[in-house]
Parts: structure tokens; C-alpha cells; sequence
């Protein structure tokens, strides 16, 4: 997969989104950790939302063939990437919490957006991980099975639909947080 993505991307794709969360913690500096905070976790709801209400849509009308050229170069790229990026959120999201005390006295707002960034950890290293392994496999097969593909792109557009669901609760969330709740 790393082959597929091509090698620089995929040191970028990892590094980046694991390192900063690192340095942003390193420095002390609350507002460099918000900032790293809510830069990931703005990717990363994007993304979802870009993926299950615009790309999943489309892939699933384009013809089998449009449909394996983009999953070329799309699955690789996306299974690289997200999942640092989402690991760099919740750490991101702990060491800002921890930053700013919030640890000492945690309120449910805070338990509930741990218990749902575990659950979005989960989901995206589980089944979501499975299917576009699954794609990419097939796609990477000398005789692409065309159904099976449309079957793990299907399931994967409604997982992301719940994935999205967990990150707006999970923003929901940061407004508690901010109201001290």
C-alpha cells in the first residue's frame, strides 16, 4: 500500500500527523496544542464528511472501471493517512486536556468525548481499517471483483455515515467542555 501511495507520502501522511501533537505538547503552550487540536480534528471531520456525503455517492454511480482507476489512487492514500490523523486527534485532544487541567476535575462532557473518541478509534481501526484493506486488495488483483468491491465500498459509505454521527456527538461534546458541563 505504501508502494501504491508512493513512499513520500506515506512518511508524510504518518509523520505528520503523529508528530505534531508531540511538538504542540512539548511546548507548553495551550494555544499551539488548540491549534494542533483543531487542526487534525478539523481534517479529519472533514474528510468524513467529504467521504460519506460526496465521495461515496459518487463512486457508487461512477462505471467499474472509473470506479477501480479512482480507488487506485484514493484507498491507499486515504488508509494511510486517516488513521494517524485520528490517532493525532485523541492524543492531541488528551494532551490538551491535560494542559489545561481538566483531568483534575473531569467533567461528563470530558468522559463522554474520551468514550467517543475510543469508539471512533475502534471504528476506524476495525471495520473501517478491514474494508479498505479489502479494496485495495481487490483492486490490486490481477481480476478486480467488481460486486465485491461495490459491496466493501457500500459498507464502508454507511460505517462513515455512523463515523460521522460520532464526530458530531464528539463535538458536541467540546461545547460542553467549554460550557463546563
Amino acid at each position: 500500500m505504501t508502494d501504491a501511495a508512493s513512499r513520500p507520502f506515506a512518511v508524510g501522511a504518518v509523520v505528520v500527523p503523529l508528530v505534531l501533537p508531540v511538538l504542540g505538547y512539548l511546548s507548553g503552550d495551550v494555544r499551539i496544542m488548540f491549534t494542533v487540536h483543531l487542526f487534525l480534528g478539523a481534517f479529519w471531520f472533514g474528510t468524513a464528511v467529504l467521504g460519506a456525503v460526496v465521495l461515496g455517492p459518487v463512486m457508487g454511480n461512477l462505471s467499474e472501471e472509473a470506479n477501480v482507476e479512482f480507488a487506485e489512487g484514493f484507498v491507499p492514500k486515504m488508509n494511510l493517512l486517516m488513521e494517524p490523523v485520528s490517532v493525532g486527534v485523541v492524543g492531541s485532544g488528551i494532551g490538551l486536556a491535560s494542559m489545561m487541567g481538566l483531568w483534575a476535575s473531569p467533567t461528563p462532557s470530558l468522559w463522554a468525548a474520551l468514550v467517543l473518541a475510543i469508539a471512533l478509534l475502534v471504528l476506524g481501526f476495525g471495520p473501517l481499517h478491514k474494508f479498505t484493506a479489502g479494496m485495495f486488495d481487490e483492486i490490486a488483483a490481477d481480476n478486480t471483483d467488481h460486486e465485491r468491491l461495490a459491496s466493501l465500498n457500500k459498507k464502508y459509505g454507511m460505517l462513515s455515515l455512523v463515523e460521522l454521527v460520532l464526530m458530531i456527538a464528539i463535538v458536541a461534546t467540546m461545547s460542553g467542555l467549554r460550557w463546563g458541563f
